[in-house]
């Protein structure tokens, strides 16, 4: 067996004997259509189970099976057009197979080359004819048999030649083939059928159809039921010869109309109520809006007034706070040994204590800037890796005192950021700070730095006491701290972070925290990809 695959073509089966006629058929129709081959009946039959044909060509002479018995069979597993390739000697069993329906055509032996592919051309044609009328015919009865409208198709005579099932229901037969090649007026003998036919046969006479009629019925138990009706004439080119119709069930629209129809009036009714209503609870929430505006600009106006408060309070503490420390140091420079040794831990303390004091006035009044919007950013070029390290090296003198690591771990090409240098720093700087804070001694902290999704991310880890889920929010609030049971309240004004967080949103990026009690916390920054710098 062999086939020439040379492309989208028909199949086409040609069974014989005899090598060289198969080699020579192959040659004259491989041009037009894809061959396949057999020597023998079974064979020819087990290729018809794997593969579509659209002509089988077949030798009446072959040893086991002859050509009649195999396309007998073959009929059974293909619905290709079947040829059968005949002798004068085999008149009688081509008579018989044409009887049985067993081939659609023949071929006498000795056949010349163009007689040959013209009988396959024509036999192609009609499979392809047989199949486009099949699927027509399908077509036609899942539509008739699948649509819940009753449809039927009448000749000339309007007698009924195709009736669906809702169509035999709704002339009151169980059976469709019962109405078939009979006329309405002969199955129900009424002025009202009568009246129907005269209507059909103007269609026809006129060729206009007749659209969405609604029409009632009146079913046995005397219920009335309201069908929207459409017959149109059938034409075959100018010519009419038949009529078709669809009447669709819309009793249940029709009720639903006249029940709106009833409900208008109540309905109306209590539109007019609610709309009465409506007006008394606008006019309600209008007053309770112009409160609760009333509140908000009271709200805001307290809010900036304690914002200016703390700034102004920050100014005034902020040049006594630089005497103490310039006495403090000045004392510090002119005393002996002796001076020293007796009041230099008394020096020590105030000028640390002013010091600290001065910080917190210096974010308080940092904390009021950013709320009122004057903070303004001073960019340049930042390489993020020597920002951290900056920020590191002003807190090192903490982690060595509580014996903890800091460790840094920047990407390798980690591009450079367009950001206010100075206000980065100290967003670190307020991270490692309560870093350092929060974790206790020969605890872990550790910073990383990163390009996700092209943007920077810089994140600040430890293993300290961490923060509660619910206290989360809490402590990213101006002067908000928590306080549990493993990590009592520390000292400070619970700024560094709201800092951070507003001077990372004041460069479009963002600050997130995550942490859990008694595992840790960690804080990632992110600088968005606009305030990365591409060469």
């Amino acid at each position: 067996m062999s086939a020439s695959r040379t492309g989208p073509k028909e199949n086409v089966l040609v069974v014989d004997d005899e090598p060289q006629i198969l080699i020579a058929i192959t040659d004259l129709l491989e041009d037009e259509f894809q061959v396949w081959t057999a020597n023998d009946g079974p064979s020819a039959l087990e290729l018809l189970k794997e593969h579509e044909m659209a002509v089988i060509l077949s030798d009446q002479r072959m040893p086991g099976m002859s050509g009649a018995e195999f396309l007998g069979q073959a009929r059974v597993l293909s619905d290709a057009t079947r040829v059968l390739v005949t002798g004068y000697s085999d008149l009688d069993a081509l008579v018989s197979a044409v009887n049985l329906g067993q081939i659609h055509a023949y071929l006498s032996k000795p056949w010349n080359p163009l007689e040959l592919r013209v009988v396959v051309r024509t036999a192609a044609d009609r499979w392809r004819l047989d199949r486009t009328l099949q699927q027509e015919r399908t077509l036609m009865l899942a539509l008739m048999n699948n649509i819940p409208d009753a449809v039927f198709i009448k000749d000339l005579q309007l007698k009924f030649s195709r009736v669906n099932q809702p169509q035999a229901r709704l002339t009151g037969l169980a059976d469709p083939s019962d109405l078939v090649g009979q006329r309405l007026s002969e199955l129900l003998e009424s002025d009202h059928a009568r009246t129907v036919e005269a209507e059909e046969r103007a269609i026809l006479d006129q060729g206009v159809g007749q659209l969405d009629r609604l029409e009632s019925v009146t079913d046995q138990d005397g219920n009335a039921l309201w069908y929207s009706v459409t017959k149109v004439p059938i034409r075959q080119g100018d010519e009419v010869v038949g009529l078709a119709g669809i009447a669709r069930d819309v009793t249940a629209r029709k009720q639903a109309e006249d029940y709106l129809r009833r409900a208008h009036d109540e309905l109306q009714q209590a539109v007019e109520e609610r709309t009465r209503w409506l007006q008394k609870e606008i006019s309600r929430r209008a007053q309770a809006e112009e409160q609760a505006q009333a509140a908000r600009e009271a709200a805001e106006a307290a809010s900036r007034a304690k914002t200016i408060f703390l700034a102004n309070m920050s100014h005034e503490l902020r040049t006594p706070l630089n005497a103490i420390i310039g006495f403090s140091e000045l004392a510090n420079s002119i005393m002996g040994k002796a001076d020293m040794d007796r009041y230099g831990g008394f020096l020590d303390n105030i000028s640390e204590s002013a010091h600290h004091l001065l910080r917190v006035i210096s974010d308080i009044l940092d904390v009021s800037r950013v709320e009122v919007g004057k903070v303004i950013l001073r960019e340049s070029v930042v390489d993020v890796a020597e920002a951290v390290r900056a920020a590191m090296r002003l807190v090192s003198h903490v982690v060595s005192n509580k014996r903890q690591s800091l460790t840094f771990s920047p990407q390798d090409g980690l591009p450079l950021i367009r950001a206010d240098e100075r206000l980065m720093k100290q967003i670190v700087l307020n991270l490692l700070s309560n870093a350092a804070k929060f974790t206790p001694e020969s605890g872990n902290i550790r910073v990383a730095a990163n390009l996700v999704d092209g943007c920077v991310t810089v994140e600040v880890e430890d293993d300290g006491v961490g923060i509660a889920a619910e206290d989360i929010a809490m402590v990213l609030q101006p002067f908000g701290q928590a306080e549990n049971a493993i990590s009592p309240k520390h000292e400070g004004t619970g700024l560094g972070l709201p800092l951070a967080k507003g001077f990372m949103e004041l460069h479009g990026g963002s600050l997130t925290l995550e942490s859990r009690v008694g595992e840790g916390t960690k804080v990632m920054l992110t600088f968005p990809a606009s305030c990365v710098v591409t060469e």
